[in-house]
């Protein structure tokens, strides 16, 4: 079983910017890959496909799950696999200490 599969993503911004098209990729369990590339190559826009944050066309499996964005059950149980650390820890932490930060996800998934 893969732990994450791509099947000919693609995704346009409103301004018509293609940032993915045609993009396909297996990660097998246990495999490490790193996504590397200039600023505005795609990376960022590819990872928020992941747990559906952006929406674009093509399949996303995670774990053997199809990602289906209009199936509220499927995206929660997608987002418990799925996590974003992002670049800038001003965009990531928001509460007032580290510790209630790295505690509030687990806290609020019970």
């Amino acid at each position: 079983m893969n732990s994450l599969k791509l099947t000919n993503l693609a995704f346009a911004y409103p301004d018509g910017h293609q940032a993915l098209f045609g993009v396909n990729l297996e990660i097998k369990k246990g495999e490490r890959v790193a996504v590397l590339g200039p600023n505005g190559a795609g990376k960022t826009t590819l990872v928020l496909h992941l747990n559906g944050i952006l929406n674009g066309s093509g399949e996303i499996e995670v774990a053997g799950l199809k990602l289906n964005v209009d199936d509220k059950d499927n995206l929660l149980e997608i987002r418990r696999r799925v996590g974003i650390v992002f670049q800038d820890p001003d965009d990531q932490l928001f509460m007032p200490t580290v510790r209630e930060d790295v505690e509030f996800g687990p806290f609020n998934m019970g």
